[in-house]
């Protein structure tokens, strides 16, 4: 294993903020839903860490605990059924110091994640499981062990990655021979990794990195790279979107999140959410768009910029979104649950804007008779024409082409 980074937990730095703030962001909303299934919940932070850093600043064990807490105590669920679990290697006396321990909710397993989540899974069928996966380097994120959680008889499963894109890029220019990558100079100064992974120029390398990426599609990107076919910004964008197309070969709905501080910077981070249910995938959408916009308001104060409208900086505007809509509904030519097409909107376009946001574009095309939408019940209670676009137990919007 290479050398820890041992001043890691001193200080939580930025990115372990907007990381954890975009964990809590959507946490809350997921498990006051996730209770209405009246099935147990299984959380699992996969690299917990100590739980609190040093200055006194939670660790996401503590913010995940905090809101399950929350969410127990003003949800009107009579019985609720939820286990959290925290893995960690190095640190679980220091986890055992800092979670509460009367707390029965809580578990805490030494050891590694790759080692012990298939255990931690094992009794676990039926229930709705949630992975944290923020891992210390790009050797734990290994493909196939995600590809496994998909084939499991959960009742759902969702999970939330931190995919350092770019540190797969760099060491796969090391594997492949490549030593002149053209990030900028100080690029990696601030990407905080707990546990840097160093490969050289071997088989085995290439071997670990084709098994963390779930095939060797990433060594076409990196031969193209290395012929001058496109910088090695645009190398990160098409491996970490290979990589999402990757994990749609087991979960329907996966989103791709581009991270930065700063206004205008390339992505340092991206956090892949991967789910098969079309309702989590639009959850995670509009609460990661309300993330963004209070740290929005921080940066034009001159300080962040948490998550641009897209990888590239484009700007968000109705006429974007009417773009992408009219682009994507001929594939429907028969009705469609409305939280389906929203799911596959973001799934296909990122999350960048809300989804009220695509319906306010949707009605207006419903309009111009451009799509067609079914409603059940057709009319509202006092007998006019119904126009919600949701889908729920009470209402259901169906969407489909009109050609």
């Amino acid at each position: 294993m290479p050398k820890r980074n041992d001043d890691f937990f001193k200080v939580k730095k930025l990115w372990s903020v907007v990381k954890d703030e975009l964990l809590a962001c959507y946490f809350k909303p997921y498990v006051a839903k996730i209770l209405t299934t009246h099935k147990p919940l299984v959380y699992v932070d996969c690299f917990a860490g100590k739980g609190k850093f040093e200055d006194g600043a939670d660790g996401s064990p503590l913010i995940a605990l905090n809101i399950i807490n929350e969410c127990i105590h003003t949800t009107s669920i009579s019985q609720t059924s939820i286990q959290a679990y925290f893995i960690d290697l190095n640190y679980a006396a220091d986890l055992y110091k800092n979670l509460p321990q009367e707390n029965q909710l809580i578990k805490i397993i030494s050891g590694a994640y790759e080692d012990k989540i298939e255990d931690t899974l094992s009794q676990k069928d039926g229930c709705n499981i949630f992975l944290y996966v923020d891992p210390y380097g790009i050797k734990a994120l290994q493909y196939s062990l995600f590809k496994a959680f998909a084939k499991r008889a959960f009742n759902s499963i969702e999970l939330l990655i931190n995919l350092n894109s770019f540190g797969f890029i760099r060491e796969a220019c090391h594997a492949l021979g490549k030593t002149d990558i053209d990030f900028d100079a100080d690029f990696f100064d601030d990407l905080v990794e707990y546990d840097t992974t160093e490969l050289n120029a071997s088989d085995k390398s290439i071997e670990e990195l084709t098994t963390i990426a779930g095939g060797d599609y990433w060594i076409k990107i990196i031969n193209d790279y290395k012929l001058g076919k496109y910088n090695g910004y645009e190398a990160e964008k098409i491996f970490s979107e290979q990589y999402c197309k990757k994990l749609q070969e087991c979960y329907k709905y996966v989103l791709n999140m581009p991270l930065r501080i700063k206004q205008g910077q390339h992505p340092k981070y991206r956090m892949v959410h991967a789910t098969n249910h079309p309702d989590g995938c639009v959850l995670m959408a509009d609460n990661i768009c309300t993330r963004w916009e209070s740290w929005q308001n921080i940066q034009n104060a001159g300080q962040l910029d948490f998550f641009g409208g897209d990888s590239e900086n484009n700007l968000i505007s109705p006429d974007r979104i009417k773009k992408d809509v009219l682009s994507l509904i001929p594939q429907f030519k028969t009705d469609t649950q409305i939280n389906i097409f929203l799911a596959e909107f973001f799934t296909r376009y990122s999350p960048y804007c809300k989804s009220g946001q695509v319906n306010d574009v949707i009605k207006e095309l419903e309009k111009s008779q451009q799509v067609f939408i079914r409603r059940d019940p057709s009319k509202t209670k006092t007998g006019k024409q119904s126009t919600f676009l949701s889908f729920n137990n009470e209402t259901k919007a169906y969407i489909r082409s009109v050609t």
